[in-house]
């Protein structure tokens, strides 16, 4: 009995202390916020074509050729955020916690009456309607979705969406290693910074991804070449034959037809049909990776989870608040400016809303995470002391 209330006195002091942290960290967002306000605020809305280098503000509606899909409704749209809830059961009680934020998208133009602008929402902060929710692993029906009729064009499976986890896990951990690659640069030695900017890069394909996949066996293939030539000639007529055929192997695409041609030979030449199994099934399980990504030969995850997707989608009109730069890939003389996350200005705000609308809602965020944060930690502390009796 004693130990039940020792364990929970103990974690009442670490839930007292964690709201404590909580609400300092939320006192200095809000602050962040305000600025963020006084910055939009302080920059007036101009038409695309005249914007400037620099800060700008500009509303229009999203056009563009291209578009991607997104994972849990299937909108066509410009670009998309998917938060993922998982539940956690702990004390034989359940609450949804945050698991992933998943963005991803194309480029996009912003037009109005007076021209267009590119924007790249790669670093920018979304404020997006939902297009829908949905859940799976919970009791009664296996997902549930909301939203309007037209924003829920079709729906994944849940095979699919558990994948998709497993996807979105993968593209983190890619995240974090190439933002930590990022700040060890540059490097003194040039061909060590040859290769930190080559990993850079892949990892900004999306760590995982058919294309990081490919990329990765392209490199590989070279440096095993070399590998096989610097050999030399073989003593054993089989081991020779062997090396021939791997070399002959990585004269192609890894995966191609061919490639998978001269490998086989070489594990005809072992006579170990177990082997030749276990090659099989790599040279599957290649395929599916090049296809689809580490996801794809992945298990899927297990838990029940919660997704809720906001897109931003064409033809629909949005306020951009960021910086203006020169588009390095012009189309046409009317394509020369671009919108991004700045160096110097770090604001960066998309929004479906209007403009006193986008105001309104930062001046709330901004005094809700201010004077909430304040009076959660306030309280908490407040409640620490008591608990030890120091008040």
């Amino acid at each position: 009995m004693n130990k039940r209330v020792s364990g929970r006195t103990q974690d009442a002091s670490f839930y007292l202390t964690l709201g404590a942290c909580g609400g300092v960290y939320l006192f200095f967002k809000g602050f962040r916020i305000y600025r963020e306000l006084r910055v939009v605020e302080d920059t007036p809305e101009i038409p695309i074509r005249s914007i400037p280098m620099g800060f700008v503000r500009v509303h229009g509606k999203a056009t563009g050729e291209q578009s991607v899909t997104s994972p849990i409704t299937g909108t066509p749209c410009f670009f998309y955020k998917v938060d993922i809830e998982k539940w956690e059961v702990k004390d034989r009680s359940g609450s949804w916690s945050h698991y992933r934020t998943d963005t991803d998208g194309v480029r996009f133009y912003l037009a109005d009456a007076t021209g267009k602008a590119l924007v790249d929402a790669g670093s920018a902060e979304l404020d997006l309607p939902k297009t829908g929710m949905r859940e799976i692993g919970g009791r009664g029906p296996g997902a549930r979705s909301s939203g309007s009729a037209s924003s829920i064009r079709s729906g994944a499976t849940e095979e699919d969406l558990r994948r998709y986890v497993s996807q979105v896990g993968v593209k983190s951990i890619g995240s974090l290693v190439g933002r930590g690659l990022a700040a060890f640069g540059p490097l003194r030695d040039p061909v060590t910074e040859r290769k930190r900017q080559v990993a850079v890069e892949m990892l900004g394909q999306g760590f995982g991804s058919p294309e990081f996949i490919q990329k990765a066996m392209a490199l590989q293939r070279p440096l095993i070449a070399r590998r096989l030539e610097a050999m030399g000639p073989q003593a054993d007529p089989v081991r020779e034959l062997g090396r021939r055929e791997m070399m002959e192997a990585f004269n192609h695409p890894v995966g191609s037809a061919e490639f998978v041609e001269h490998l086989q030979r070489v594990m005809e030449t072992q006579h170990d049909p177990e082997q030749m199994q276990k090659f099989m099934r790599g040279m599957e399980l290649m395929q599916h990776a090049q296809e689809g990504g580490l996801a794809a030969i992945m298990p899927a995850a297990s838990g029940r989870y919660r997704f809720t997707e906001y897109c931003l989608v064409p033809g629909q009109s949005y306020e951009v608040a960021g910086t203006c730069v020169e588009n390095p890939d012009p189309k046409d003389e009317h394509d020369r400016n671009m919108i991004v996350k700045g160096q110097s200005e770090r604001t960066f705000l998309i929004s479906y809303r209007t403009d006193k609308q986008v105001e309104t809602n930062l001046r709330r965020r901004a005094a809700l995470c201010v004077f909430g944060g304040a009076g959660l930690s306030i309280v908490c502390v407040a409640l620490l002391l008591l608990k030890f009796g120091w008040m």
